[in-house]
C-alpha cells in the first residue's frame, strides 16, 4: 500500500463527504427540486467516487492525473454550490416553513444544516488543494 499526500487527501475528502451524509439526513431541509438532485448526488456520488479513487490510490493502481484533476475540479465546483445551497436555505424565511412542516425545532435543524453547508464549503478547498498537489506531483 502506497500513502502519500494524494491518499491522505482522498482520505480526508470521503471523510468530510461522509460527516455530510451524516449530517445530511438529520437536517430537515425544504428546497425545491433543483436544489435536492443537485445536492444529494453530489453528496452521494462523491462518496462512490472518492471511495473507488481511495482505493484505487491504497492499492497503487494507476490513475491518470488528467482524470484525478478532472473529479477534483468537478467536486470543487460541486460542494461549493451545494455548500452556498444549504447556507442559503436557512435564511429566517426557511426556518418559520420548516418548524411549520416538520414540528420541530428550528434551532437544532439550523445548527444542523449551517455545520453542513460550512463542511460542504470546507470540503470544496479541501478539493482545491488535492487539485494543487495532484498537480505538482510528479509521475
Amino acid at each position: 500500500m502506497a500513502y502519500n499526500k494524494l491518499s491522505i487527501f482522498k482520505f480526508f475528502e470521503l471523510l468530510l463527504t461522509l460527516v455530510i451524509v451524516g449530517l445530511h439526513i438529520y437536517s430537515g431541509e425544504i428546497l425545491n427540486h433543483n436544489a435536492v438532485m443537485i445536492i444529494n448526488g453530489t453528496f452521494i456520488g462523491y462518496t462512490i467516487i472518492l471511495l473507488g479513487l481511495l482505493g484505487a490510490h491504497l492499492m497503487s493502481a494507476p490513475i491518470d492525473k488528467r482524470i484525478d484533476l478532472f473529479f477534483s475540479l468537478v467536486g470543487t465546483a460541486l460542494f461549493m454550490t451545494s455548500g452556498i445551497m444549504v447556507l442559503q436555505n436557512w435564511n429566517e424565511d426557511t426556518l418559520n416553513k420548516v418548524s411549520e412542516t416538520l414540528g420541530f425545532g428550528t434551532t437544532d435543524s439550523k445548527k444542523i444544516g449551517m455545520t453542513k453547508g460550512s463542511f460542504c464549503i470546507i470540503n470544496a478547498i479541501v478539493f482545491i488543494v488535492d487539485i494543487i498537489f495532484t498537480f505538482r506531483h510528479d509521475d
